[in-house]
Parts: C-alpha cells; structure tokens; sequence
C-alpha cells in the first residue's frame, strides 16, 4: 500500500520549444534540484523522471505508515516552493492517488530498472493530466483522502472524473478556489 505522486511543469514544451537544448536541461536541473529534496523530505522516493515530470512513491520502498499525508504535505511544499522559486517561470500540476501496487525489476537485456506497477500508478497519471482541465494545481484522489489523518484541511471535492482505461468514475479533490 503506497501513496503515488506524479509531478508536471506546465508548458514546457513551449518553454523548449524557445529554449536551447543546454536551457531546457537547465531549467530540469533546477527544477528537479528543487522539487525532489521535498520528495525525500517528507519520506518519499523519488522513482523516475518522465522528461519534464516526476513519479514519486510513498511507502515502498521503505514502509511509511502515514504515506498519504506525508504525500500530501510533499505537495503541498512543492506547489508552495516552486512558486516562491520560479514565480511566473513555472506552475506545476501534482496528482495524488493511493492503493495497492507491485515493486520491482522490470525490464531485461541491458537495461532493467525498479518499477512500480499497478492500477494506482495509472490513477495518479491521470488525476496528474485532469490538473489541467479543472485549472488546479493539486489533485488528490477518494482513495488518498480516506486515508489522511493530518493534511485534510483545505480540501473540497471539485469532480467525478471518466477516467481512460477505468470502469468506474474516480472522485477528486483539490486545494484551490472554485471559480
């Protein structure tokens, strides 16, 4: 049982696109530099970069009983950190979903890497991409909220989501202001 955090940074293709190769890479560096110390910070392990993203795990590979609202306050500090870091230079979208999920090599040949697996991973994804269309920065799952004891305040419902690939809907809630 883990608590998935998948991390964003809105409109980089853009920014690469106006950007050398050597400032993207940069601009990766510090922003990584930045928000994976939170990650470990607060428990978690930081288990791939996805080019401009990050999939962040909470419980495995080390056990973490409060994996969900050390997740959550990880979010929470990144949202904040960036911000204060990069101004207008960079927003985040962060989706956070918990579950059960499978830990371990994955791959063959010459490259294998330890993976985490499961329907949770895909959820968090998702919930990760809905940050966008509901303009939030922070979306966590029905699954992580029932499991929070500490980092409840300031959440409210803002959807049921037709998620791809899942048969039924999944309810999320985020930090900001309804409009």
């Amino acid at each position: 049982m883990v608590t998935v955090v998948f991390v964003d940074i809105r409109g980089f293709t853009t920014l690469a696109d106006r950007s050398t190769a050597r400032e993207a890479v940069d601009y990766l560096n510090e922003f990584f530099g930045v928000v994976i110390p939170i990650l470990t910070r607060h428990g978690g392990h930081p288990n791939q970069m996805l080019g401009d993203g990050l999939l962040g795990v909470f419980g495995a590979p080390d056990p973490l009983p409060d994996h969900a609202d050390c997740a959550v306050a990880a979010a929470r500090e990144m949202l904040s950190t960036v911000d204060s870091h990069f101004g207008e230079r960079c927003r985040i979208g962060i989706g956070i979903n918990s579950g059960l999920v499978l830990i371990g090599s994955i791959g063959g040949g010459e490259l294998v890497e330890v993976g985490v697996i499961g329907d949770p991973v895909n959820v968090a994804s998702r919930v990760q991409d809905a940050t966008r269309e509901l303009r939030e920065p922070l979306l966590v799952t029905e699954a992580t909220l029932s499991l929070l004891e500490r980092e409840t305040s300031g959440l409210a419902r803002r959807a049921t989501l037709e998620l791809r690939g899942k048969s039924k809907p999944v309810t999320v809630y985020g930090t900001a202001a309804s409009d």
